[in-house]
C-alpha cells in the first residue's frame, strides 16, 4: 500500500522526534534554575528531572522524584504514540492515539509553570522570601530565620533553553491535532 503525502502528518512527526529529544536533555539540563547566594541553595527544576543543592548537598525528596519518573514515562509515550500516528494517520484507531498523545506534553508545561508560580508565591507567603521567577534581585533573609542577624543574599533564577524547546514541541503536538482534521477531510474526499 503506497503512503499519500497528503495522508502524512508532518507536525506529529516533528512533534513526537522533538518530544523524544527533549527527554534526555531535560534530565541532564534543566527547565529553570534557581541559585541562591553563591551556591548556597540552587535549584534545578524540570518535569523529568528536579533537584536541590544544600551547600554541596544534593537531594531529590522521594514524591519529587516520582513526580518527575511520571513525567519521563508520560514524555516517553506520548512522543512514540506521536510517531506511530505520524505515519498512520489515516487508520481507524489513529485518532485514538492522538487523542491519546496530544494534550500531554502542554499539560505537562502548564502544571510545570503553576508548580513554579505556587511555590514562589508560597515562599513568599510563609517564609517572607520573594523568590523571582526570571530575574536577579537582593534580598533580605527574615531575621527569625537568621537568629536575629541582618542577611542579604542574591536570588537568580531563569528559564533554560529546554523549557523553551518543550514550549516548541507542546504547540507542534496540538498542530497536529489541528492538521489532523485536514487529513481527515481529505481521505473522507478520496473515492
Amino acid at each position: 500500500m503506497k503512503m499519500n503525502v497528503k495522508q502524512f502528518n508532518w507536525f506529529a512527526l516533528v512533534g513526537g522526534i522533538l518530544l523524544l529529544i527533549l527527554l534526555p536533555i531535560s534530565i541532564y539540563v534543566s527547565w529553570w534554575k534557581l541559585t541562591v547566594g553563591e551556591n548556597l541553595v540552587t535549584v534545578n527544576a524540570s518535569p523529568v528531572n528536579t533537584n536541590f543543592n544544600l551547600m554541596g548537598t544534593q537531594f531529590n525528596p522521594a514524591l519529587v522524584w516520582a513526580a518527575n519518573l511520571t513525567s519521563i514515562l508520560t514524555f516517553l509515550a506520548c512522543g512514540i504514540i506521536m510517531l506511530i500516528y505520524a505515519f498512520i494517520p489515516s487508520r481507524p484507531y489513529s485518532k485514538d492515539l492522538l487523542s491519546f498523545a496530544y494534550r500531554k506534553p502542554l499539560y505537562i508545561v502548564i502544571i510545570y509553570i503553576a508548580a513554579l508560580l505556587i511555590t514562589a508565591f508560597i515562599t513568599q507567603s510563609a517564609l517572607g522570601i520573594g523568590v523571582p521567577i526570571s530575574g536577579t534581585s537582593t534580598i533580605a533573609l527574615p531575621q527569625n530565620l537568621t537568629m536575629g542577624a541582618h542577611i542579604s543574599v542574591v536570588i537568580s533564577s531563569a528559564f533554560q533553553w529546554p523549557f523553551w524547546l518543550a514550549i516548541v514541541a507542546a504547540g507542534l503536538f496540538i498542530t497536529a491535532r489541528i492538521y489532523h482534521t485536514k487529513i481527515s477531510s481529505t481521505i473522507n474526499q478520496t473515492p
